[in-house]
This record gives C-alpha cells, structure tokens and sequence, in this order.
C-alpha cells in the first residue's frame, strides 16, 4: 500500500471516529433529529436486543428520537476502543467500539431510574459520493443494563469465578 493510501486509509478511520462522537452527541441530545438526519443512509438500520429495531432512515431517526425522549430520556455515552477497517474499496468499512453509558431510564411508574449501560456496537459504515462516511447499520450488544444502585447487574456472560 502506497503512503497515499495509508494516509487515506488513517483520515478515514479518523472520520468514521468522528461519526461515531456525533452520533453519541445526538443521542446524548433526547435523539436531536437533526444531528441524527445526517448520518445515516438512506437504507439504514438500527438494532439492540431489548431496546428496539428500525429499518429506513426516516424510521430509524424516528425510533433513536423516541427512545432518547421517553425511554432513556437522560444519557451520556462514552465510546471506546475502536477497531475500525477500512475495506479496500475506500467507500465501506467495519468497525467495533465499546460503550459505557450512564443513563435514566423511565420504569414503569413513570420514574426515571439510575442506570448503568454497557456493551458494544458492530456497525457497517458507508462512504457516500458526497465523501461523507455514514452508519448503514448499527448492532448494539449489550451487556450491562440495570440500575446503578444496585450490588448485581444481570449480564449474559457469568463473571470469571477462577
């Protein structure tokens, strides 16, 4: 691989970075529609196993915005160790990245309650002919989900016990 295109490669890596903070900004804003608008495909899809799926932009758009305003009406997610590959055709990539989230999430007595959230996003990202790198699809896999104050969370995977 030529400099050119290591440089391209590391400016794409880097921009994808940047999607992936405007994204955690815009949910972090009760789902800002317009900050959403812009960074999804127009065949985009969304999907977290116990929170909600979408297909469609429009409709994923809609979905984030209703999850961030009545479900998780308060959040602020930090994303973390991004792997981040770029394909050999400079117009898609793949990438993995965790998150650490705390969060009030709205329970059945309509009280928001403090929580913590973890897991990570497998996501499909798309460089379209604007130049501009967009989510295709997003996979969210959690793995923590439950109240802050409590001495147990309910993970899928058991802690380590030697």
């Amino acid at each position: 691989m030529d400099i050119e295109s290591r440089i391209q490669r590391l400016e794409d890596i880097e921009s994808i970075k940047q999607l992936v903070a405007t994204y955690a900004k815009a949910v972090d804003l009760n789902g800002n529609r317009e900050m959403l608008d812009n960074i999804f495909t127009k065949d985009s899809s969304w999907n977290c196993e116990g929170i909600g799926g979408w297909k469609g932009h429009d409709n994923v758009v809609q979905g984030l915005h209703e999850t961030c305003t009545s479900v998780i009406p308060w959040a602020f997610h930090y994303m973390m160790n991004f792997m981040v590959n770029v394909n050999d055709d400079g117009k898609t990539a793949y990438g993995e990245y965790y998150l650490w989230e705390v969060a009030k999430v709205a329970n059945d007595s309509a009280r928001n309650v403090d929580t913590l959230i973890a897991g990570w996003y497998e996501t499909d990202f798309v460089k379209e002919d604007d130049g501009l790198w967009r989510f295709k699809h997003i996979e969210l896999k959690l793995k923590i989900n439950g109240p802050a104050h409590t001495d147990y969370w309910e993970t899928p995977i058991a802690p380590w016990s030697g």
